[in-house]
């Protein structure tokens, strides 16, 4: 049963009864508010007209029997039909680094691609968390020499960001010795270049959209359900890209992985930095950046030589808990801001403030993919056995060397037409180098790939030839 109501009640609940109407107007037409000059008092008021605002009533529809009741102390959501918004061949859940990878590769191997986000803006912790440095990017090779390992999609965003200008991307060196440069990425301008790129890349994006539930036939993912505003709806694919993070997806799909806790960190900019006038910094104030103590930083260092970034190591916590992540925002705030006030009482210190926090708070690790390959630090260190390889990221300190990417590392073990890209994948005792921005990058442009040439070939992720994705990746310049 459907209940409707009328025009007369629709302008009746906005406080405008009949008046509003242009003469004969029907529930189709719009009608504008008058351009006069509100009176003092008359904002806030409901029975006030904006001036200059366009109004289009629109048929509210309320469907019963869809709540969810209580029953015998149990909560019982009742069966309901879930409309299909969107029909495509790929599906791209998360737009972090990996999946706005995995999407624009996809794309560029003539797939039609949709991208759920569930926040209004792309790259995930490296934007919204504002882990803003593009670490481990190259290898060293016998000889000293440094090569970049982190080609193709990663390659091509930070050129373009550091093309974009001097206050966007500046580079460091990887070691003291000259590695190889990467770049620390001004945030918004992240948002701006991966929005223009998605949108290059045809890519259908759908932001403000949680990706909660599958649509299967046995073990075989033929879609998403995602969560808005508007309720559940669905899109239907011929293949799925897990880039939750979190393993959402494959979780969803009943594909096997492993759960583990890890620090739950959290990212805060800083500044006025350059306004700085101390020659040393409080020592009075502890610093604890990444659970090192050391001294509070006297200069920016992203390009802007006003801002800082930073954040601290965080608490070992469920990064899938509600309860355990609500905890972790309201400390690290409460340190933020507390230890900054203390700086702006330090002489010479007055004018540094707390540019902004982080809209996304970052677990480093949560689900991890049961995967057909299992990446092992430890085995790599000792001479490597990985194969099928379809990138590579680089060293990020003695104890994370650079390592191959096995395209099975992507594949579950149980499940069809789903890929994993991104920290989820299965690599438990290396995720604190596969989570990182740029090796997120490399696997969500291999899952992307694959992605694409299963849905045109109509093979499972599985059975999809090695030879085949090995020679598209190396066509769009993918070191592997």
């Amino acid at each position: 049963m459907q209940m409707q109501i009328t025009t007369r009640e629709f302008l009746k609940r906005l406080g405008l009864g009949g008046a509003g109407l242009v003469g004969g107007a029907t529930m189709a037409d719009e009608f504008v508010a008058t351009n006069r000059k509100l009176p003092p008092g008359a904002i806030g008021d409901p029975k006030a007209v904006w001036f200059g605002q366009r109004i289009y009533p629109l048929p509210h529809t309320i469907e019963d029997g869809q709540s969810c009741y209580e029953k015998d102390g149990r909560i019982i959501q009742p069966a309901r039909e879930i409309p299909v918004f969107h029909e495509t061949d790929v599906v791209v859940v998360g737009g972090g680094p990996a999946g706005f990878a995995a999407a624009i590769a996809a794309a560029r191997n003539g797939a039609k691609v949709a991208l759920v986000e569930r926040y209004g803006s792309l790259g995930g912790l490296f934007t919204n968390g504002m882990v803003l440095i593009m670490l481990a990017t190259s290898r060293k090779e016998e000889g000293g020499k440094w090569t970049l390992v982190t080609k193709g999609i990663c390659e091509e965003f930070m050129n373009r960001a550091v093309a974009l200008g001097p206050k966007v991307a500046k580079k460091h060196p990887r070691t003291k010795d000259g590695g190889h440069w990467q770049p620390t990425v001004d945030p918004e301008a992240a948002k701006y270049l991966m929005d223009t790129m998605i949108a290059e890349a045809g890519v259908e994006m759908f932001f403000h959209s949680w990706g909660v539930d599958v649509i299967q036939d046995g073990d075989a993912v033929k879609g998403v359900v995602f969560q808005s505003k508007q309720g559940p709806q669905a899109i239907l694919a011929k293949q799925v890209v897990d880039a939750s993070g979190d393993g959402d997806i494959f979780f969803a799909a009943g594909c096997g992985y492993r759960q583990i806790t890890h620090a739950i960190g959290f990212i805060t900019r800083l500044g006025n930095m350059d306004r700085i006038t101390a020659k040393k910094p409080p020592a009075d104030i502890e610093s604890d950046i990444y659970g090192l103590k050391k001294p509070w930083p006297l200069r920016g260092n992203e390009a802007n030589p006003s801002t800082w970034w930073g954040g601290r190591l965080g608490p070992q916590g469920d990064g899938l808990s509600v309860r355990d992540l609500s905890k972790a925002e309201v400390m690290h705030r409460k340190y933020w801001w507390e230890h900054v006030s203390k700086m702006q009482k330090t002489p010479g210190w007055e004018e540094v403030y707390i540019a902004n926090t982080c809209s996304q708070i970052g677990p480093r690790a949560t689900r991890l993919l049961d995967a057909e390959f299992i990446h092992s630090r430890a085995a790599e260190l000792a001479g490597g056995n990985t194969k099928e390889v379809v990138g590579w990221f680089g060293a990020d300190g003695p104890r994370h060397p650079a390592m191959p990417v096995s395209y099975r590392s992507l594949v579950p073990k149980k499940g069809e037409n789903v890929l994993a890209a991104g920290r989820c994948l299965g690599a438990p005792d290396s995720v604190d180098t596969f989570r990182l921005i740029c090796p997120c990058f490399v696997t969500g442009e291999a899952a992307g790939t694959a992605a694409a040439l299963c849905a045109k070939s109509g093979v499972a992720p599985r059975n999809l030839p090695y030879s085949t994705l090995a020679k598209a990746l190396k066509d769009k310049n993918v070191f592997i």
